[in-house]
């Protein structure tokens, strides 16, 4: 009796079994294999893999993938409702779910002019009156008309915050406020719990003339209370007046909770506010961004803001094929998920943006760090990679050495400037101008390294170098025409747009943070412990921790 023969069950298509097939595929080839050179198909590969918005050029060459990658991937965005989600955060839907609210950081930008996406029309309306209350404020400091409690003029700014309070602005002064005759007032970034940014400060600052922004949406934050209660503490001793006069005349207060900066002394005419549809670490563009326009003057900070609009206008419009952030969303979930590449290093070749890791680091690992999905089932495959990186050039001699040739396969962005405007003697302008060029060879030839390992070795000098360059590591390639605010702002909207897009891909909803909070509340209760103000410990109890209470307790005595 011959056995009965079962039928075989037909693998069900979807975009994400044909990207783990298409992955198994490309797996096989070299990137040096893809990347080939001009005079073969691979360059018209290379050329259809590149994309330009303005002065932002966008190469995906080096990536492992093809044009037959980048359509299953847009189909893949198209299966998960990219194009509906993109149009319900622009109208204000609840795209935060858990926090059942709105995600409309982009009304914070939004031109007064230009009419916006039907449902943001009452944020963009907000978020307008608040820019001029900015702006008034920025005018009254740089016209000499904001006087301290003694009567001196304000010279410097001090802008307390962190998180994402913090790295946005800091980014940016780095980034724009580079020399100081393009700077309208010194400004100084403290977000340290430990006082250590603070104390320098407070040795040489004036402290009849420094202002204070305080800068937290929730006005809570223990890290910028703290510091705050410092730096008020200096300048009341300082100046010999008591804190709530101080608090009057010397602190401007940027927040969520108007309320809580009235309860702490700060008048009304020195108070802005966002929504809590702004989440911190997308906040730059709000009243958050106050210092740096303080620094910068409103005409870069307007650049900045302008600069970012136009990403949002070409997210909300361009086809899912030609739209940058969609495209560097798909590229970045195609590393991590389907070719399981677990980090991500962010290597900017200008010093000024030596910040620009650790925001991204935010910005990222905050929003898209999670396992849950949005329906609270686990998810199956990795999503947000470890972000990291340091400025390139110095990077070279750090840990490129592993890049180049240990054993962990990395994906990369890699950020350069075509050019840089340089005010200068003739003699120092053609030393800075060979400095850029020197800087851009270093960013195309490591790159190019990264892609090919050893075939990236010419000809003539094998065999008299060391081998071993183990090759592809796929990057990306941002490169900025010069690091203007307008160029500076587009490339951030450029990565915001990016998070959002791979939460769709994910299930995920990158504006909340729930990982982040049970610390705090730990923290707290230890606070109290290492203080003795806590006669109830609500604290969870383990050897490790008791010892080290011990041994802190041992050496305060």
């Amino acid at each position: 009796m011959m056995a009965s023969v079962q039928p075989t069950m037909a693998r069900v298509y979807t975009p994400v079994n044909a990207l783990q097939e298409h992955a198994e595929h490309l797996q096989a080839q070299s990137l040096s294999d893809l990347i080939g050179n001009e005079a073969t198909a691979a360059g018209e590969r290379a050329s259809a893999l590149v994309f330009t918005l303005e002065s932002l050029h966008l190469d995906f060459s080096k990536q492992r993938i093809t044009p037959e990658t980048l359509s299953l991937l847009v189909d893949w965005a198209h299966s998960c409702g990219v194009t509906s989600k993109r149009d319900a955060l622009f109208a204000g839907s609840q795209i935060n779910t858990s926090e059942r609210r709105a995600a409309l950081h982009m009304a914070a930008r939004w031109p007064d002019k230009v009419t916006p996406p039907a449902g943001m029309e009452p944020a963009v309306a907000f978020c307008q009156h608040q820019r001029d209350r900015l702006t008034a404020m920025v005018e009254r400091l740089h016209q000499g008309e904001w006087f301290g409690v003694t009567g001196q003029k304000i010279t410097n700014v001090v802008h307390i915050g962190v998180g994402g309070s913090d790295l946005g602005p800091k980014l940016i002064s780095e980034a724009l406020a580079d020399r100081p005759s393009h700077t309208r007032i010194d400004v100084d970034y403290v977000s340290s719990m430990d006082g250590s940014q603070l104390l320098p400060l407070m040795e040489r600052l004036n402290p009849a003339t420094t202002l204070m922004v305080i800068a937290s949406k929730s006005f809570t934050t223990a890290d910028t209370h703290f510091n705050v209660k410092t730096a008020l503490a200096w300048l009341s001793e300082s100046l010999e007046v008591d804190v709530a006069t101080i608090s009057r005349h010397q602190l401007i207060g940027v927040s969520a909770k108007p309320e809580k900066m009235t309860e702490f002394g700060i008048p009304d005419a020195h108070q802005l506010i966002f929504k809590d549809w702004i989440g911190g670490r997308f906040s730059l563009w709000s009243p958050i961004g106050v210092s740096v326009a303080m620094q910068l003057g409103m005409t870069r900070f307007n650049a900045l803001l302008e600069g970012a609009h136009a990403m949002d206008q070409h997210f909300l419009e361009t086809p899912l094929e030609r739209n940058l952030p969609v495209l560097m969303a798909l590229v970045g979930a195609w590393n991590c998920q389907f070719l399981q590449i677990p980090t991500h290093a962010v290597l900017p070749y200008d010093g000024r943006l030596k910040s620009l890791p650790a925001y991204l680091q935010q910005l990222e690992m905050e929003s898209n760090g999670k396992s849950v999905r949005l329906d609270r089932r686990s998810v199956t495959h990795p999503t947000c990679p470890i972000i990291w990186g340091d400025v390139g050039p110095n990077a070279q001699h750090a840990f490129y050495q592993l890049l180049h040739q240990g054993s962990h396969t990395v994906s990369a962005d890699f950020v350069a400037m075509a050019g840089r405007e340089v005010d200068a003697s003739p003699a120092v302008k053609a030393s800075l101008i060979a400095q850029e060029q020197l800087t851009l060879a270093n960013c195309l030839a490591q790159a190019q390294l990264f892609a090919l390992g050893d075939d990236a070795i010419p000809t003539e000098l094998r065999g008299h170098m060391a081998q071993g360059y183990r090759g592809n590591q796929p990057n990306s390639m941002l490169l900025l025409k010069q690091l203007d605010a307008w160029s500076l702002g587009a490339l951030i909207a450029l990565y915001e747009h990016k998070v959002f897009v791979q939460s769709v891909l994910w299930h995920l909803n990158p504006f909340d943070q729930p990982g982040v909070e049970l610390g705090k509340k730990l923290a707290t209760s230890l606070f109290h412990t290492l203080s003795g103000s806590l006669t109830k410990q609500a604290l969870v109890k383990d050897p490790s921790t008791e010892q080290l209470l011990r041994q802190v307790g041992q050496w305060r005595q």
